[in-house]
């Protein structure tokens, strides 16, 4: 790049004059040196990439791991490590207190209100409300897995994965299968139904259902089983035979790994 800081001549043209080179119709050349000021700056950014290429990994990174002896994953774990190491100190005063313990501690509510926000909000809302026709609701009494201080800790601790396979245990998935299974659900709710329907739907049930969801509907939360006998629908605003159908045939999967829903 040296020659570009003096002037050559082209096409004739000296100094400051236009050389014979045109774009677009009006843009032109002028026969001018590059600045001083940007060469410098340009050798300068060669120097520090040649001594970055030297300190760290760059493009033998595959073969040189630099003078340095850098690495993305030790840094993550180095800033990892100082995080976890100052979590634990802060969270140290609470570990030998229950949940019970701990809910009458205004410190200790305020720090579990911004895990929430952070981690769970996305998928139950900021109020805890959850979101219709997809993640359960916190705030009111129904359990999916039980809501007792120590399950709650344990689906938050380990996760929960709980689901029902396409057409549950059912001897088969006919229309007319499925929709006198979903009257005598509507039924164990309170909720009209046809009644000859839900009749042969109860005979169903006790074949194939009544394993899990329990001989009056109200499930099972060592299993996973939601009660089907109140009026709390996780994938429904609210009872209807099209809906619960819909579930039985083509169940969504219930999960939460490690206090994230998916």
């Amino acid at each position: 790049m040296r020659w570009t800081s003096k002037v050559k001549p082209s096409d004739n043209a000296a100094e400051g004059e236009i050389i014979k080179h045109e774009w677009d119709g009006d843009l032109c050349e002028l026969n001018n040196p590059l600045p001083g000021w940007w060469l410098k700056l340009f050798y300068f950014m060669i120097a520090v990439g040649a001594v970055y290429l030297v300190l760290y990994p760059g493009v033998f990174a595959d073969k040189f791991d630099g003078l340095l002896n850098w690495s993305q994953i030790q840094q993550y774990e180095r800033e990892s490590s100082k995080v976890d190491s100052k979590a634990s100190e802060y969270f140290a005063v609470y570990e030998s207190k229950s949940v019970e313990e701990l809910a009458q501690i205004p410190e200790a509510l305020a720090s579990g209100r911004r895990i929430f926000l952070n981690n769970c909000a996305v998928c139950h809302g900021t109020d805890a409300g959850g979101i219709s026709s997809s993640y359960p609701n916190l705030t009111d009494n129904d359990w999916i897995w039980g809501g007792k201080p120590e399950n709650i800790v344990t689906t938050i601790t380990n996760g929960r994965i709980g689901a029902m396979p396409a057409g549950g245990a059912l001897p088969d998935t006919s229309d007319e299968t499925l929709t006198a299974v979903a009257h005598y659900v509507m039924q164990l709710g309170g909720h009209p139904a046809d009644e000859t329907l839900a009749q042969k739907g109860q005979e169903l049930y006790a074949q194939s259902c009544i394993a899990c969801h329990g001989a009056d509907g109200t499930g099972n939360q060592a299993l996973g089983a939601p009660n089907l006998a109140d009026d709390v629908w996780l994938y429904a605003d609210s009872a209807n035979v099209e809906d619960i159908k819909s579930q039985i045939i083509n169940p969504k999967i219930i999960k939460c790994l490690h206090g994230m829903m998916y």
